[in-house]
């Protein structure tokens, strides 16, 4: 039987069980390959998230007739995608162990009108595990409840503020620093009635300027404690929601008036945020989210540097992840060209068929599934 493993879960020895392909389809290891270790780091590099690997014991079998798939150049063989999805037990836990911590510091942040700076940097120093490139980006769309999006939310920011930490090769206090502020934008939450962040549908333009407060209500519990002694943290909580343009709020900043912490959380707090089911909103394609940030990008809401360095790695680390199609088939992501920014992807179906997206007007992605709705298809 095949088993599938996680590409930094993979050992030297190993037997590729299923062909692994590069991107012009043709195979880049093939069926019953030994994998070495220049292998498996060629495998990192192209940014593929998992191999197929054939137990021990298995006997094998013939290979599938190769055939040319639709829309993608070279031949490939028709394999059918296997549909389990990539959920290491071990992550899945050290996320729901921080949950309930980052859970705990709000419930306690509430209770004592503070946030208690040393649970805050040690929630900070679990979570940097947990930023793990394509293994996180796959992950933290599995992490989701209804009715806990605050949590969630936040863990998510903190978690891809560390990923965009490492990418920016900061040194490991700053990425902590900027994994603590991620973990703290929806603080100031706690000051606003639950009934109004729950609320389905727009908000009236009273609720909203209610709502545009939470980031000075956050400021302000930080400073009451000993974390407001870090200038930047408070100010990137205070100022996640300013724009370039000034078009942002609480205080209308421009440019580099808004601190470099800030800049990079209000790409992070944008992508979680369309990407995520909420009470008011479904969740979007990662694509779609794509678009919208490199168009605030081009007209100076965002950060320029950081939001095309966050889009380029996250766009690439979504392979391997299934999404639904626009036409209501299911397909897993099989190749994103690394070349172009925010580039489509190409896609296999359950019935084996390559669909090469940027070549197609007529399908899109609507969203990433989660591991419930694969099990669904």
């Amino acid at each position: 039987m095949l088993k599938k493993y996680a590409v930094d879960q993979l050992k030297e020895g190993m037997v590729v069980g299923q062909a692994v392909y590069k991107e012009d389809m043709s195979v880049l290891l093939g069926e019953g390959t030994v994998l070495n270790q220049q292998m498996i780091d060629s495998l990192s590099e192209r940014n593929i998230v998992s191999v197929e690997i054939r137990e021990e014991g298995e006997e094998e079998g013939p290979s599938p007739m190769p055939q040319k798939p639709q829309g993608v150049q070279g031949a490939a063989a028709k394999i059918i995608p296997l549909k389990e999805p990539i959920l290491d037990e071990g992550y899945v836990k050290d996320y729901g162990d921080c949950f309930i911590e980052l859970k705990s510091l709000f419930e306690v942040t509430k209770a004592h009108g503070s946030v208690d700076k040393d649970s805050a940097e040690t929630l900070a120093q679990n979570i940097l595990p947990l930023c793990s490139g394509a293994k996180a980006v796959a992950h933290i769309h599995n992490m989701t409840a209804k009715g806990e999006y605050t949590i969630h939310h936040s863990l998510h920011v903190a978690i891809l503020a560390g990923l965009m930490g490492k990418w920016l090769k900061m040194p490991q206090k700053d990425q902590l620093r900027l994994i603590t502020a991620g973990s703290l934008i929806l603080i100031g939450n706690l000051r606003i009635e639950q009934a109004m962040l729950d609320k389905e549908g727009v908000l009236t333009p009273d609720e909203r300027k209610i709502m545009q407060e939470h980031p000075k209500f956050g400021h302000e519990l930080i400073m009451a404690g000993g974390l407001g002694e870090d200038k930047e943290i408070a100010e990137a909580v205070l100022q996640y929601h300013e724009r370039g343009d000034g078009s942002g709020y609480p205080r209308g900043l421009v440019k580099e008036e808004i601190g470099k912490f800030a800049r990079v959380l209000a790409i992070m707090d944008m992508y979680d945020a369309m990407a995520s089911d909420r009470s008011y909103a479904k969740k979007r394609s990662p694509f779609e989210v794509f678009n919208i940030l490199s168009d605030d990008i081009m007209n100076g809401q965002l950060d320029t540097e950081f939001g095309f360095r966050f889009i380029r790695r996250v766009c690439h680390s979504l392979n391997g992840n299934w999404v639904k199609l626009s036409n209501g088939e299911a397909g897993k992501i099989i190749y994103i060209d690394e070349s172009r920014l925010a580039a489509l992807p190409v896609v296999q179906t359950m019935d084996g068929e390559f669909m090469d997206l940027n070549l197609r007007t007529d399908v899109k992605v609507e969203y990433l599934l989660t591991s419930r709705e694969i099990e669904e298809e």
